[in-house]
Formats: structure tokens, sequence, C-alpha cells
């Protein structure tokens, strides 16, 4: 990824990934090749960079405040999601992409590129472990739940 100014982003004839609806939100600006393809976004903070995370040998995930995509570098074709809730970072599990946020957790499958499954949950996520079929969620205060996530159960508590 190459950060841009705002000229050269407006001036750049790329597709655009992902920008604020309102243009005035726009403060950093990102330039990005994935195998012979070119792309632009934009985003609101200035805090945090964007995630770019290999996902597999031909698929890229980018996610940053309310933007999440998946790209891919052998065809150029890219799916991407507005986010509910801040992006966190991403992880993979079997054939998905598990894009963690403020508050909800989204798996999202490499082959089909959709949403498999959703999480939603009332505190702040601050860490997710995956191990055996159970993601554990840790929040900021300390507190976790332990989530099946090969079914559609609702979230239990982890001892």
């Amino acid at each position: 990824m190459k950060k841009l100014t705002a000229k050269e982003y407006y001036s750049l004839d790329a597709p655009v990934l992902f920008s604020e609806k309102d243009s005035r939100f726009n403060k950093c600006f990102g330039f990005l090749v994935v195998g012979e393809q070119r792309y632009k976004f934009s985003w609101y903070s200035d805090l945090v960079e964007p995630e770019i995370k290999a996902l597999n040998t031909n698929s890229y995930g980018i996610g940053i405040d309310l933007h999440f995509c998946i790209v891919n570098s052998s065809s150029g074709i890219f799916k991407c999601w507005e986010l509910n809730t801040p992006f966190l970072y991403t992880m993979i599990y079997e054939r998905c992409v598990v894009v963690i946020c403020e508050v909800n957790i989204l798996f999202i499958s490499l082959d089909t590129l959709y949403v498999e499954k959703e999480y939603l949950f009332t505190e702040i996520i601050s860490d997710v472990k995956i191990v055996n079929h159970t993601m554990t969620v840790v929040f900021i205060d300390d507190n976790k739940v332990g989530v099946p996530i090969d079914d559609n159960n609702n979230p239990c508590l982890v001892d």
C-alpha cells in the first residue's frame, strides 16, 4: 500500500474499493497493487493504518474504519462490505475470513464471498481465539464468551 495525497487520489484512474460516503470525511488516501490490478481507497481514521492481509494464495483482505474488502489478485474481482461497527482485525478459520469488529464478528466464505455467520455482542471486543471449533471472545472488561462456530447457537458463557 502506498499513501496518497488527496490530489493524487482524485486524479488517479483506478477502481475505488471504498471511501467515506461524504467526501469531507476522507482524511487518508491509499493506493494498492494486487497482482496486475490497481485500486484506490480512502478512509477517515488518521491514527490507524488499514490492515492488508493475505487470505490465501490469490486473495487479500483490506480493512479499516467501517470498511472491509476481499480482492482476488488473479481475477481482479473484489467485494466490499460496509461494517456496522469499526474494523479491528481479521483471522482465517477453515475456508472463512473472520472479520473482527468492535462489537460484532463476521465469517465470510472465501469460496462464495458471502457472510456465512455474524455474531453481535453488547461489549467491546479485545481478543478472539478459535480452538476446537469454539471461538472464545474476550471483552475489554475481561469477561469471556464461548461461541460454538459450527452452528448458529447463541453465545454461551465460558467458565
